[in-house]
């Protein structure tokens, strides 16, 4: 369990517990292993309590009535996900699906409120409290992007996203394009066209394989991230 307890030191909200103490944390919840492709809770399901990555990936899931699936966030070591549950003790605010066989932490909400008790120092609430903020940050991200940018501008936010803002090649098949597509809301077919269109203004290179970004600027244009450069004209239509 020792080792475990030193990864548990990665998660920002228990990064202030010396070693003693990280081991009585992770005795108090259990190791989880969970093969590619399963479904580690689901949405609405009653609280499944905190859980931390420290392998594998995860993705975390809205799904429609109609099966549709868009990917709310990716999950990768080491870091915390559903600590809502741990805290309010609700419902699952949304589905976690084990992209790659994962090896989780998982925490319920009595044994959480349990370690709160135990270890009430504000710096450790204050953590968490920044653990939360980001998300929110991340969701109101996202609500903009669904509310003010078009399918074609949200593929090439993804796209600078992927490739570190055009200084990295795009391993296609790190990135499926069902999960591309699930992760800026909107269908494989409509994320083909929007990379032709791209390819097509000579703002990307793609293949089979791999994805080239040419031209950054112009493509953080395209993505609504920048103004448009050239005086006295409108940025391109979307087809």
């Amino acid at each position: 369990m020792e080792k475990y307890a030193k990864l548990l030191r990665n998660v920002e909200h228990f990064r202030k517990l010396s070693l003693t103490d990280l081991r009585f944390v992770i005795n108090a919840g259990q190791l989880k292993r969970c093969q590619k492709g399963s479904v580690i809770f689901h949405e609405s399901e009653p609280g499944a309590g905190m859980f931390v990555l420290f392998s594998g990936k995860v993705h975390l899931c809205k799904l429609s009535q109609s099966g549709q699936v868009q990917i709310i966030s990716i999950i990768e070591p080491v870091i915390m996900f559903n600590e809502l549950t741990a805290i309010d003790g609700g419902p699952n605010p949304f589905t976690a699906i084990a992209e790659k066989t994962c090896l989780t932490w998982n925490i319920g909400y009595e044994a959480f409120q349990s370690l709160v008790t135990r270890y009430p120092d504000p710096a450790i609430g204050l953590a968490l409290l920044r653990v939360l903020a980001r998300r929110t940050r991340h969701l109101i991200d996202r609500c903009e992007d669904l509310s003010f940018r078009s399918a074609l501008a949200r593929t090439a936010k993804v796209l600078l996203e992927m490739s570190d803002n055009g200084t990295k090649t795009i391993d296609r098949s790190e990135y499926p394009i069902k999960d591309v597509a699930a992760n800026i809301a909107t269908v494989p077919e409509t994320l083909s066209r929007s990379f032709s269109v791209l390819s097509e203004r000579g703002l990307i290179n793609c293949t089979r394989k791999k994805i080239t970004i040419l031209q950054p600027i112009e493509l953080s244009v395209a993505a609504q991230l920048e103004p448009y450069p050239f005086n006295n004209c409108a940025p391109p239509v979307e087809p």
